[in-house]
């Protein structure tokens, strides 16, 4: 069995300032977050469905938690995926393929109306029962 944390997809942005007395409210920067098809929950299945539990069955590693990063393009692809952190090099090469194997679009951020790029942030918590 495999976990993926569903809390920590989150896009990189700039904190926008609080505006100045005379500065109006529609002048402040707008961010939206990247969007995957169907929601963090089908991205989850995504990588699910290209993980081999067996890797590291065979090697008999019973938990692990491994973080990639990976930028989502104005294009709406992924690109830069990498191993922010990892307590086990199977299981971090196995996120990094499954990762990897994951085609579908993403619906960009968008920072003003502009599509721009986002830096995202995917755990997994990998637990063998």
């Amino acid at each position: 069995m495999i976990l993926l944390c569903a809390v920590s997809v989150s896009a990189q942005n700039t904190p926008t300032p609080a505006p100045a007395p005379s500065q109006p409210a529609d002048t402040l920067t707008n961010f939206v977050n990247p969007e995957f098809p169907g929601g963090h929950r089908a991205f989850v299945q995504q990588i699910l469905k290209n993980f081999r539990t067996s890797v590291p069955a065979k090697q008999n590693i019973k938990t692990a938690k491994v973080i990639a990063t990976f930028m989502v393009e104005p294009d709406g692809s992924m690109s830069q995926i990498a191993i922010e952190s990892s307590e086990n090099e199977l299981v971090k090469n196995e996120f990094l393929r499954a990762l990897k194997k994951v085609t579908t679009q993403w619906t960009p951020a968008e920072k003003d109306g502009v599509k721009v790029r986002a830096r995202m942030r995917q755990p997994l918590v990998f637990v063998l029962e």
